[in-house]
């Protein structure tokens, strides 16, 4: 086997078993911002907001791709501090007795969709120009997909944002790229897209977290509440909450998916 076989299982056996953040960081996290009188928003809620004076901001996001059961942990975390963020389920983890009790503590719930990668897996498709022909068939699948996730819930949902995956880093074609239709979104009762460029460059920072060794990207959320900075700050419950079964079995699936592709 080659060095970069090992290399890669040295780098992902570690993360599939043991998650490099975890819970305790996450309130810390919060407990520090609050001390330095951060205000905390939704995507929404900030997406409307008229910010005013230089009092620093955290947006809080979590994109629940894999363990639709550990958003509840994040959630329980909010509680305590009395803070709103916003989660965003994949069709794949929408767990509508998850999302209702997330949703009762005031929290916004979106949707985490891929319809124009899933698509091109689908049909095989591996170059976007091929993927870009059938954009209304992908506008018409995505527009189904919402509507039934939908009519799970007793509330609406208003804001979306794009799933990355391995397929779209081939295709250099972005999920949102068929969201780009105002008339589209209007249709659709879409508030906003995560990374709308105007919405982007209004929060100006945003910080993710990673597997080990990179933990964070750019840098620890601390650093920039240390330094009284305003930021996006986006998670992933796998790399916050054990769940190794889980891990493994959303990854086999991923490279299945990478096989027949």
């Amino acid at each position: 086997m080659s060095d970069s076989f090992w290399q890669r299982a040295l780098y992902k056996i570690p993360n599939l078993l043991f998650p490099p953040h975890n819970l305790r960081e996450y309130s810390t996290i919060i407990h520090e911002a609050s001390l330095r009188n951060y205000i905390f928003f939704t995507l929404q809620e900030f997406s409307q907001a008229q910010l005013i004076d230089q009092q620093p901001f955290i947006i809080l996001r979590h994109d629940i791709d894999s363990d639709p059961q550990a958003a509840l942990k994040f959630a329980m975390v909010e509680l305590q501090y009395k803070v709103k963020a916003s989660y965003y389920f994949r069709k794949l983890t929408w767990d509508v007795k998850v999302i209702n009790a997330i949703h009762k503590h005031g929290h916004e719930i979106g949707y985490h969709y891929e319809e124009m990668t899933d698509f091109a897996k689908a049909r095989h498709l591996k170059d976007k120009s091929a993927v870009q022909l059938h954009l209304k068939e992908i506008q018409q699948n995505f527009s189904n997909n919402l509507a039934e996730l939908r009519q799970t819930v007793d509330f609406d949902i208003k804001g979306v944002a794009a799933h990355g995956d391995f397929a779209w880093k081939r295709l250099d074609l972005g999920n949102r790229f068929f969201l780009r239709d105002k008339d589209f979104r209007a249709v659709n009762n879409i508030e906003y897209e995560a990374y709308d460029e105007p919405l982007v460059a209004k929060y100006c920072n945003h910080v993710s977290d990673k597997p080990a060794p990179q933990v964070f990207l750019p840098e620890s959320p601390l650093a920039y509440i240390k330094r009284g900075e305003s930021f996006l700050f986006l998670s992933h419950p796998r790399w916050w909450y054990p769940n190794p079964w889980g891990n493994i079995y959303s990854d086999i699936k991923v490279n299945y998916q990478k096989l027949i592709w």
